[in-house]
């Protein structure tokens, strides 16, 4: 059986893979492993720059949630006594939320509106019809004079007509910037800003920063409805890509090192992914399906970003009341979402084609997310002016630094006293509330108990050894300090007032002296107390309200395909101005609607101007406006309708006496006339068709 040898049978499946070269891993690229180490190298600045900041925001909730730092508590136990924690810092975070969110949430308004701009340019269109009325104008002048106008009457209805066409226009752009307000209301709504601003409001407070990140193109699911078969309504799920808004961690968020604002340098957003949040992106255009894949196949370890594991996780989480956090069966991957430079020639070995990256070596505005060493996706910022998705800002600004301070920074000494005070106080009242004894031991007989004390008890002694005349048990009575250490927490308390903006008095403290005692010189107080947080709202205003608005109206402008809703607008940041005039515009709105109540200035003002004013005291006084005032189209077709019919009846038909003036017809709430008539009968009589 020498020459015998085996035939090796091979599969079909497995001749096309040997037939076919073995796929190169494209995450193994120089190129693509340069770009990954570049947002990691990136990734590790920021990450060391933002450890002291790490530390003071975990230091501001032990604040707020009342706890001490773990080296203080224990020199307190070391030396006895109470550990009592005062919660100055949380009364005063959320009086200064309760304030922020009644001037910017709860005005019935939201906090900014949209106006055209002031001198509205014509179009070569408008301004060619605009020319045609002249000369039509010129014409019908000379008709009737029968000769042409003087160099100054044709100047004069040049001028005329341009001021009266220039209000049409811009009546046309204050109805384009209405519809465009109401469309970003509504992607608002659906896009979660109420929510994402109410946590902004929490963070401004607290944190040296707080961020708002939007908006984002995302899927959304939305049930809708439909008419089956038989006519009953029925649910219907379906998906459609909208913007949204969310508030962003200021944990997971790490600015390049040295930066001042967003747009200075690059940005980096830390996100913790699910298995099932990270297969959902297979698909996606814009990710690596295939780096997506491997990173599931290795697990969670593929995902990891580096030595992070420095207990701030864990410190935070447990300050937030999520314990046992680790011992959650699904797994996370961390991935870091960058927005900044980055190399063309990199974007262009990624897969970008020369027509979106023209020059390979020009730096491009990308946002790239990374995944352990796995690069998931890499596209250019989508922004037209290279912006990040983000807003910030902070309760107090500090000039030419990316972080700012919160109250909890802004009142830590204090807290500290007080916390002392209290703790004093607390011991000095436990040491006072009864007296020290004194006890000679060597006159106790044997088995006396020293620390049962009781009324009435009776001592039994025996005689000093000494000889001496000193009683065997002496009690001193201690002085108690409690006026004093009242006295000390009560001033650094009302410090905190000053220090913080948010004086006692603005949530409902009744202890109030001096001007506070009376209802005007109360009110002088809260006008003084509004001048600090005005500050901080402006702040919000700038740096958050319009950035956010802008991007979403420049958004609606380059993809929503309703043109009527496009112009050339302002984005107005309304809050402080709530601020200040939300309780007396509407008081002045009313003073005008009595005061234009007379013949001469309602002839001036018409029936539209009254029913603007109507309508905007409605609206400051939370009316339904559309069911309370009608709309200028209703007012003008009523106004027409009333008009043909006092010419359709005639005199004769108003009074019986011939010669008499016309009177206006009976007419019903809804604009229709009394006497029984329908709408298509009124319609067709106005119209001639009678």
């Amino acid at each position: 059986m020498a020459g015998l040898s085996f035939l090796r049978v091979v599969s079909s499946s497995e001749l096309d893979k040997q037939a076919t070269p073995p796929e190169v891993d494209t995450q193994q690229n120089p190129i693509l492993l340069g770009l990954a180490s570049h947002v990691r190298t990136c990734w590790d600045a920021a990450r060391m720059a933002k450890k002291p900041i790490e530390d003071e925001m975990l230091r501001a909730m032990r604040q707020r949630n009342g706890e001490y730092e773990a080296n203080k508590l224990t020199q307190i136990r070391d030396q006895g006594g109470s550990d009592v924690y005062m919660m100055l810092t949380e009364v005063k975070c959320r009086a200064a939320e309760s304030w922020l969110r009644d001037i910017l949430l709860d005005t019935g308004t939201p906090p900014w509106d949209l106006e055209p701009t002031p001198i509205p340019d014509l179009s070569p269109e408008q301004s060619a019809e605009l020319e045609e009325a002249f000369a039509e104008n010129v014409m019908r002048s000379i008709q009737v004079l029968g000769q042409a106008p003087s160099k100054d009457e044709m100047l004069a209805m040049r001028e005329a007509l341009g001021q009266e066409y220039r209000f049409r226009v811009l009546e046309a752009a204050h109805n384009r910037a209405d519809r465009m307000t109401t469309r970003i209301k509504d992607q608002f709504a659906h896009g979660g800003w109420a929510h994402a601003f109410n946590d902004f409001i929490t963070d401004i407070v607290t944190f040296p920063c707080a961020f708002v990140k939007g908006p984002i193109v995302r899927r959304q699911r939305k049930l809708g409805w439909k008419q089956d078969e038989d006519g009953a309504t029925a649910v219907e799920a379906s998906e459609e890509l909208a913007p949204e808004y969310e508030r962003v961690d200021p944990f997971q968020i790490y600015p390049e090192p040295g930066i001042t604002n967003i747009n200075d340098g690059y940005i980096i957003e830390l996100h913790k992914l699910t298995r099932t949040t990270l297969a959902e992106l297979i698909g996606v255009p814009g990710y690596d399906e295939s780096a997506i894949r491997e990173i599931l196949d290795n697990g969670p370890n593929a995902g990891r970003t580096g030595p992070i594991d420095d207990g701030v996780d864990e410190a935070r989480e447990e300050e937030e009341r999520k314990f046992y956090t680790h011992m959650r069966p699904t797994p996370e991957y961390e991935a870091i979402e960058f927005w900044g430079k980055v190399s063309g020639e990199m974007l262009i070995e990624w897969g970008m084609t020369e027509e979106e990256v023209l020059d390979p070596a020009t730096e491009y505005d990308a946002n790239v997310w990374l995944i352990g060493s796995y690069v998931i996706k890499a596209v250019l910022n989508y922004d037209p002016l290279g912006e990040k998705p983000y807003a910030k800002t902070s309760f107090i600004k500090c000039p030419g630094a990316f972080w700012g301070k919160g109250i909890p920074k802004i009142i830590e000494d204090l807290q500290g006293i007080c916390n002392a005070a209290a703790r004093a106080l607390v011991n000095n009242m436990g040491i006072a509330s009864g007296p020290q004894v004194e006890v000679n031991v060597e006159r106790l007989p044997p088995n006396e108990d020293l620390t049962n004390m009781a009324p009435w008890k009776i001592w039994q002694v025996i005689s000093d050894p000494s000889g001496s005349q000193n009683p065997a048990v002496r009690f001193n009575q201690p002085d108690s300090r409690s006026g004093e250490l009242m006295a000390v927490y009560e001033k650094f308390s009302r410090l905190a007032d000053d220090h913080s903006g948010i004086p006692a008095y603005v949530y409902g403290d009744l202890n109030v002296q001096g001007a506070g005692r009376t209802s005007s010189g109360l009110s002088m107080l809260m006008g003084a107390a509004g001048k600090g947080i005005r500050q901080v709202v402006m702040h919000i205003d700038s740096d958050v309200v319009k950035p956010i608005v802008k991007r979403q109206f420049v958004y609606n402008m380059r993809y929503d395909p309703d043109e009527s809703i496009k112009g050339d607008v302002e984005v107005i940041a309304k809050g402080a101005i709530n601020l200040a005039v939300k309780e007396t515009v509407n008081v002045r709105r009313i003073e005008f609607l009595n005061a234009t109540a007379n013949p001469i200035d309602t002839e001036i003002l018409g029936k539209d101007g009254r029913a603007a004013i109507l309508r905007e005291v409605a609206k400051g006084l939370q009316m339904p406006v559309d069911d309370v005032i009608p709309s200028k189209e209703t007012v003008e077709y009523r106004t027409m309708l009333q008009s043909r019919m006092q010419e359709l009846e005639g005199p004769q038909a108003q009074t019986g006496q011939p010669g008499a003036p016309p009177q206006p017809a009976p007419m019903q709430p809804d604009g229709t006339p009394k006497g029984g008539m329908d709408g298509n009968t009124v319609q067709n009589r106005a119209t001639g068709n009678a």
